[in-house]
């Protein structure tokens, strides 16, 4: 694993393996899943309520495109994000339920929710308003959207959302 260089304490540290193996054969079930033509890096663990806390608080004073669910805040099984002040000035807190739930991942996020957290890592976590240079651009051309079709990856991606066989041949793989 390693640990990407970060300047700031409060920003959002992931830790990543190596995949290697490129143009490996899919496994043999009739799904045939698994085959990566590219070596890549995966995220050992999933993004957590603390990290993404951190996103929010960063990028969702006005929260634009519905990056906080209420879902976060009244679900205690996951124990998640409160969210307090109005919109302009909202502030986001890691919720305390028995403990600290920081390391826990992060539930109610939609796609287009991790696309634009994917965009501000790629982006080098910048603060303010959602908008191309914190979550619109950068791994993903999103332009506002708030449902449809997942937009393609761009080919400088240094984030993004693994692909079903990414995912897939990271469970399994063996290499080193």
């Amino acid at each position: 694993a390693f640990t990407i260089t970060v300047t700031d304490v409060d920003d959002v540290v992931m830790l990543f393996v190596r995949v290697g193996d490129p143009g490996n054969a899919p496994d043999t079930s009739p799904a045939g899943y698994g085959a990566v033509v590219h070596e890549y890096r995966i995220g050992t663990y999933e993004v957590t309520i603390g990290q993404y806390t951190k996103f929010l608080n960063a990028v969702a004073r006005t929260d634009k495109y519905g990056l906080y669910s209420t879902s976060m805040g009244t679900d205690l099984n996951s124990a998640g994000i409160s969210r307090s002040g109005s919109n302009g000035s909202y502030t986001y807190a890691v919720m305390n339920n028995g403990g600290d739930s920081s390391n826990r991942p992060i539930t109610y996020v939609s796609w287009l929710d991790a696309a634009r957290f994917a965009n501000w890592m790629h982006n080098g976590q910048p603060a303010g308003s959602q908008n191309p240079i914190t979550t619109e651009e950068g791994a993903y051309t999103l332009n506002g959207a708030t449902s449809g079709p997942a937009p393609a990856k761009s080919r400088a991606a240094t984030f993004y959302i693994p692909t079903e066989n990414e995912w897939y041949k990271a469970a399994y793989y063996k290499g080193g």
